[in-house]
């Protein structure tokens, strides 16, 4: 059940970023290091810190509702919410900026009369 609600929500947060991504003509091979690398953070975050709650006893999962895969004490579908938060943040970002960053705002600087 979690798993196929996390897959939906997955699906939605890329097509988020895939919009801002087309509207904003940012080119995907521009920031996939950038969403790469917050995604790598975001992961391993959530993997310490579930795992220290699950452990903890803050909170448990009913059974029935998962796949059985785990990272240490942390359940697969844990997972998707940090990459669910980073594509769709990312492209949300893009999608409500002021002016794409390539674009220089700044007006052009006027000549100097010659003396």
């Amino acid at each position: 059940m979690f798993l196929e609600l996390s897959l939906w929500f997955t699906a939605a947060a890329a097509l988020t970023l895939a919009a801002a991504l087309l509207v904003r003509r940012i080119p995907l091979r521009r920031v996939a290091g950038q969403l790469g690398a917050a995604l790598a953070i975001m992961v391993v975050l959530t993997a310490i810190f579930d795992n220290l709650m699950i452990y903890a006893g803050l909170f448990d999962y009913g059974q029935h509702t998962l796949t059985g895969v785990r990272i240490g004490l942390a359940p697969i579908e844990d997972f998707f919410y940090p990459a669910c938060a980073v594509l769709f943040v990312s492209g949300l970002w893009w999608l409500l900026s002021a002016a794409p960053r390539d674009q220089d705002t700044r007006p052009e600087p006027t000549a100097r009369s010659a003396r």
